[in-house]
C-alpha cells in the first residue's frame, strides 16, 4: 500500500483509524461496522477516535478525502512533457497503477462512490483534488485536442472506464496482466476523447 510521504515517515493516529476504518468497511460494509470495532483493529480507546471524529460518517468522508488526496500525490507528478496527449496517457496510466497497487482504496472508493454517507461537501472537496486533471482537460478542448463535451460527461466516462478495467485487472487469475491490456486501454480511451 502506498503510504503517503518519502522515505521514512511515522504514521500518525488519524491515519491509523482512517487505515483500520477502511479495512473493515471493505470487508463488513457500514451498517456492521461500529466505532468499537474500529477501535480494536486500531489499537485505540473510542474517545481517541471520537477526539478526530465525531460520527461514524464523518470518519467515513474523511476515508474518501484521504484515499483522493494520496491518489492525486501518486498521480500528478512535475512532468516536463510537452505533448498533452501523452501528459493525459500518464496520469490516466497512474490512476490504474495508484488502483492496482491499493486495492483496499479501490474497493472502499467503488462501494462508497455513490453511497449517501458521502455528503456534497465532501464530493466537492475531492474535486478539487483533481483540478490538475480537469485543467489538463480544458487545455485539451482549447487546442482542438480533445472533444468538445461536457467536464461532467468526460470524467463519468473516464471515471467509468478506469474502474471497469481496474476491477478486471484485479480479477485476472493466473494471466499475464501485461500482456498489451494496457496498452490497448489507453488507445481505447484516448481514441474516444480526442477531436
Amino acid at each position: 500500500m502506498i503510504i503517503p510521504c518519502f522515505y521514512f515517515c511515522k504514521v500518525n493516529k488519524k491515519e491509523i483509524i482512517i487505515i483500520a476504518a477502511m479495512k473493515l468497511l471493505i470487508e463488513k460494509g457500514v451498517q456492521s461496522t461500529p466505532m468499537s470495532a474500529i477501535a480494536k483493529v486500531a489499537g485505540t480507546g473510542m474517545g481517541t477516535i471520537y477526539n478526530y471524529f465525531s460520527t461514524k460518517e464523518e470518519l467515513i468522508n474523511a476515508i474518501y478525502l484521504y484515499i483522493k488526496s494520496v491518489e492525486v500525490q501518486f498521480v500528478i507528478q512535475e512532468s516536463n512533457e510537452p505533448s498533452l496527449k501523452i501528459t493525459f496517457l500518464n496520469y490516466y496510466k497512474a490512476f490504474i497503477n495508484f488502483n492496482t497497487q491499493n486495492p483496499e482504496f479501490f474497493f472502499f472508493m467503488d462501494q462508497m462512490q455513490n453511497s449517501p454517507v458521502i455528503t456534497e461537501k465532501t464530493r466537492e472537496e475531492g474535486r478539487i483534488e483533481f483540478l490538475p486533471i480537469t485543467e489538463l482537460i480544458l487545455k485539451g478542448q482549447k487546442e482542438g485536442i480533445i472533444k468538445e463535451i461536457s467536464m461532467e460527461a468526460i470524467i463519468q466516462f473516464l471515471g467509468g472506464t478506469l474502474t471497469n478495467y481496474v476491477r478486471w485487472v484485479l480479477n485476472m487469475k493466473n494471466e499475464d496482466q501485461n500482456n498489451g491490456h494496457l496498452e490497448q486501454q489507453l488507445r481505447m480511451v484516448w481514441d474516444a476523447i480526442k477531436e
